[in-house]
């Protein structure tokens, strides 16, 4: 049965709510009762479809929009407990209690390898960026690496004290992260499959752990019930987000950056804000009658998805950046409003007639927060040379963050360098902003080499 959600609401900053997690700035837009536990979902690189597996045996492909059943993938013999689509769209991978690693065509739907080189089940899968190679978590203790057209294995990683649970690349294909029951989490060289870091502080079992978009912060969930993220340049921890009162299960970045998704055995969808650290909302409420066994944000970030044992996929409307910014300002005016321990009645009356000028100043300190860390977390610097307008002296730069709303404005005696270098330029300090509740660069200059010189200019739009 498919139920589609037409609900829209943003989050309330009434400051009578007793807590930010009570505020649901998400709304399901669309559920599918699929008829068995769900175990493990994925978008397709496009965004169009959702591909699922769970404890029917059997891989579903369901369009992303109407929920309406799409394709039936069986050769599986027990429970399938991951799924993912590769990057260029064409294979889809997946892993079960069989021991086997299946290998499909994402259109037709036919099986093209079967790999079980595994002595016990295949827990997670991950695609490299380019496509080329695929790699296993397994609670035999391995992960495997094989390249994903021949099926030749490439590396096995046999480093963990216990199961390994999964597996994720880099956005540069230049680093594998294992995560595992030994509650550690491990990052390995691709190019000589060497331990390069640990990232330690969960106290239970990893269950899942993510990079973000551009590399810069890795996200754990483990049954100590947080989330944890780590900055992968100082290998410090930064957050440690008290996600669930049961096990984290599943863990995500969004597209860009900006928030994780945690789902849990308490039956919970959350999600975290990487600029306040704080929670912004609790995404599915009761929605969910059994545990979340794994989280996907949309490839364009407007939705979330959900599985759970309770046999359901459900999608989520995303919080806007109004929605996070009243998220901070409500917790802070939570802190805030609490009568000090040795505070006068009077002193506190005093203050709490000033709460209306307190909660402006928040909002605005939240806001500026947002659009401070925003460079931190997005991979805001990769633009593509669009084409040249003669006439008005710029290039159309062209952006999957921005669009194509962005110029640099170039003489044509400098026009065809600057194509020819602009991979090549180094970005200035950006200067960001919020327009229409999202987001964005208002412009930010860079340097390209040109002959023996680097010259300067400058992206705005």
């Amino acid at each position: 049965m498919i139920k589609i959600y037409l609900l829209t609401a943003l989050l309330s900053t009434s400051l009578l709510l007793p807590s930010a997690a009570t505020a649901q700035a998400t709304k399901m837009t669309l559920e599918v009762n699929t008829g068995a536990p769900v175990l493990s979902l994925d978008y397709s690189p496009d965004g169009k479809r959702i591909v699922t597996g769970g404890q029917s045996r059997n891989i579903t492909i369901w369009d992303a929009v109407s929920g309406e059943q799409m394709l039936v993938l069986k050769g599986h013999t027990d429970d399938v407990v991951t799924v993912r689509y590769s990057p260029n769209g064409r294979y889809i991978a997946s892993g079960g209690v069989d021991n086997t690693l299946i290998l499909w065509d994402a259109i037709t739907g036919d099986i093209l390898r079967k790999l079980t080189d595994h002595t016990d089940y295949v827990r997670d899968v991950a695609f490299s960026p380019d496509s080329k190679l695929i790699a296993s978590a397994s609670w035999d203790g391995r992960s495997i690496v094989w390249e994903t057209f021949s099926g030749i294995k490439v590396a096995t990683i046999d480093a963990h004290h216990d199961n390994v649970t999964s597996v994720a690349f880099n956005p540069k294909g230049t680093e594998l992260l294992t995560a595992s029951g030994d509650r550690s989490i491990r990052a390995w060289d691709t190019k000589t499959w060497q331990q390069k870091y640990v990232l330690l502080g969960h106290t239970d079992e990893v269950w899942d752990a993510r990079y973000s978009p551009n590399g810069r912060y890795v996200v754990g969930g483990a049954w100590d019930n947080t989330a944890r993220v780590w900055d992968t340049e100082t290998k410090q921890m930064i957050y440690t987000f008290p996600a669930h009162v049961s096990d984290t299960w599943t863990v995500a970045f969004s597209p860009d950056g900006q928030l994780i998704a945690t789902g849990g055995g308490d039956h919970k969808v959350k999600l975290w804000d990487m600029a306040t650290g704080l929670l912004i909302t609790d995404v599915s409420g009761t929605l969910h009658s059994a545990e979340v066994e794994s989280v996907m944000f949309q490839p364009d970030g407007k939705s979330l998805a959900s599985v759970s044992r309770d046999g359901t996929l459900k999608l989520w409307r995303m919080p806007t950046t109004d929605d996070r910014v009243a998220a901070c300002m409500t917790t802070g005016m939570q802190q805030w409003s609490v009568r000090g321990e040795f505070e006068k009645t009077d002193d506190f009356q005093r203050r709490m007639d000033k709460k209306e000028k307190q909660a402006d100043q928040l909002t605005r300190e939240c806001r500026d927060k947002i659009i401070n860390k925003f460079g931190n977390t997005v991979d805001w610097q990769a633009f593509v040379v669009g084409p040249y307008d003669a006439d008005s002296e710029t290039y159309l730069l062209q952006s999957r963050m921005f669009g194509d709303r962005y110029r640099i404005k170039v003489p044509p005696r400098d026009a065809a360098k600057v194509r020819d270098n602009f991979a090549k330029t180094s970005y200035g300090i950006p200067s960001f902003d919020v327009e229409n509740n999202t987001v964005v660069l208002k412009r930010v200059d860079v340097t390209i080499p040109i002959d023996d010189y680097q010259k300067t200019y400058t992206i705005f739009r």
